[in-house]
């Protein structure tokens, strides 16, 4: 099942990533997500095996934090040159049982199967706010029932503008809510740049 993209994106992230115009890019996976594997409460919440997504994966940090040997995971991402990187740069990813593709999030091919795992850090706040509806819908098509989505919410203030545009605990709640059950929030201890502006939460699929 795909959903039509509204409208396509005014932001040109294949520009950004040529002019290396990446200042999102900590060079690690964010601490907070870290944390939920090390919590034996939170640990317990997320499949450990099946598909996982990182869609607007960037470097690919998640990615490769997130793959098992027993969870295959998809870094997405709609810069050609972003993916190009990614695939120079991790030449034996298959063998660690992990891939990166240049596609749509709103339009790309969902697996029979759908996604056991879902990460979204910077990518709803990278989204132009008239595509958070879709970006809603498009995570209940792709996740399988009792299946996972972790959140990263940032950044959590009241700026005007973006990217990254302004979000807040109860817009994700808003969004999600119709198809997700929240099994976990939290303030996030991330990136010390981003503290006091982030909140980790778990979604389970209905």
């Amino acid at each position: 099942m795909s959903t039509e993209h509204p409208q396509k994106q005014e932001i040109d992230w294949e520009e950004k990533w040529q002019q290396g115009n990446t200042l999102w890019d900590h060079g690690e996976s964010s601490p907070a997500l870290t944390a939920l594997f090390k919590n034996e409460e939170t640990k317990k919440l997320i499949p450990e095996s099946g598909l996982g997504l990182v869609p607007g994966c960037g470097s690919g940090y998640d990615v490769v934090f997130l793959a098992t040997k027993d969870r295959h995971v998809t870094g997405l991402d709609f810069s050609q040159t972003c993916v190009k990187k990614l695939h120079e740069a991790h030449p034996n990813a298959a063998e660690k049982n992990y891939d990166f593709r240049c596609a749509d999030f709103f339009n790309f091919e969902i697996p029979v199967e759908k996604y056991s795992l879902a990460y979204d850090y910077t990518f709803l706040c990278a989204l132009e706010p008239y595509l958070r509806p879709a970006w809603a819908r498009r995570y209940s098509e792709i996740i399988a029932k009792d299946g996972i989505l972790i959140t990263l919410m940032f950044p959590i203030d009241d700026h005007e503008g973006g990217p990254p545009f302004a979000v807040n605990e109860q817009l994700y709640r808003d969004l999600l809510s119709d198809h997700f059950e929240l099994l976990y929030i939290k303030d996030a201890v991330g990136h010390a740049s981003r503290l006091g502006k982030e909140k980790i939460a778990i979604w389970k699929k209905l």
